[in-house]
């Protein structure tokens, strides 16, 4: 359970934090710390959580960047989960947490968007 995070600040002070291995109960502490710790230092604008590198998601995983989300949207700060694959985007919308996707991609667009809902 192997877990690589990466953060980056731009002037404008959008954070990302790039992920890349396993998201899962053993890892997700490290990420509430992570986007904790950006959104105490002040200055966040919006806080990208980039899914490229992801290889494994769970429950436990999609809860913490859920309630992350809610947190973020308290303080003023908009988080969104970024470059999710076909799985991820799937994911995301079968347990109702689509809202937290940048964009939409192909996966759920159109025809099948209005088949899913």
């Amino acid at each position: 359970m192997t877990l690589s995070i990466e953060t980056a600040t731009t002037d404008t002070g959008v954070v990302t934090v790039e992920l890349a291995g396993e998201v899962d109960y053993a890892t997700a502490p490290q990420i509430r710390e992570t986007i904790t710790n950006a959104l105490e230092a002040g200055g966040a604008t919006a806080i990208r959580v980039d899914v490229a590198k992801v290889t494994v998601l769970d429950s436990t995983g999609i809860g913490t960047i859920v309630v992350a989300y809610r947190i973020a949207r308290e303080m003023g700060v908009v988080l969104a989960v970024v470059n999710p694959n076909r799985f991820i985007t799937r994911l995301f919308t079968v347990v109702g947490a689509e809202e937290l996707l940048e964009e939409p991609t192909e996966t759920f667009s159109g025809k099948e968007r209005s088949a899913a809902g």
